[in-house]
């Protein structure tokens, strides 16, 4: 049985106002001008600014690079928003932001800047499909054989075909990897807490 999608100005209120809040901090970010002092920079995060290690997952390569990963957003909202409680997300997207970074800081050397949600994304879309498995198990499965599959073909094969030509540059495979293996430590620790209680 798959999840049904009910729209109304009440769940809206109730599911999606995280949801459209982080799409518009990011379009703020982007147009605002401050994705230069924004992004992931090894050298300056290494001189002490840290925040950039959260702060650059919320800036963009451009206009296409942001419309994408606002997308993936709204499907997270369609889909799985009310899975977890408002906080709960909230210290979703702070974790993967900082696997995220943390990841490309201790396995990709040859990283120097990055920028994207895109890596909590797949954060978000793992744990969305894993406490969608509690409910509706066959889409939850099988959404999380496809998210596997999807990072199984990136780390063997590279993107995803015409994903970097869509956002004209280069797609940093190894940020959705460390999202994703965020996102399943926060389900997995989910599932303990919730079968302690």
């Amino acid at each position: 049985m798959m999840p049904k999608l009910n729209f109304t100005k009440k769940w809206l209120l109730q599911h999606g106002l995280l949801w459209l809040l982080l799409i518009l901090l990011c379009a703020i970010f982007q147009w605002s001008g401050f994705v230069t002092e924004l992004r992931y920079d090894r050298q300056l995060i290494a001189s002490g600014q840290w925040y950039r290690m959260i702060s650059a997952n919320f800036v963009h390569l451009n206009n296409s690079h942001l419309l994408m990963n606002a997308l993936g957003v709204v499907l997270v909202m369609a889909f799985f928003s009310g899975h977890l409680k408002k906080m709960q997300w909230i210290g979703l997207i702070v974790i993967s932001s900082l696997f995220v970074t943390i990841g490309l800081t201790l396995f990709n050397p040859e990283i120097h800047r990055y920028v994207g949600l895109s890596g909590v994304l797949h954060g978000l879309f793992i744990a969305g499909a894993m406490t969608e498995i509690k409910r509706f198990p066959l889409s939850g499965w099988l959404l999380l054989v496809v998210l596997v599959g999807k990072l199984a073909w990136e780390q063997l094969v590279g993107a995803m075909p015409g994903s970097e030509s869509m956002i004209n540059g280069r797609v940093v495979v190894d940020s959705h990897l460390y999202g994703a293996i965020a996102g399943a430590v926060f389900s997995g620790l989910y599932w303990v807490k919730k079968r302690a209680i």
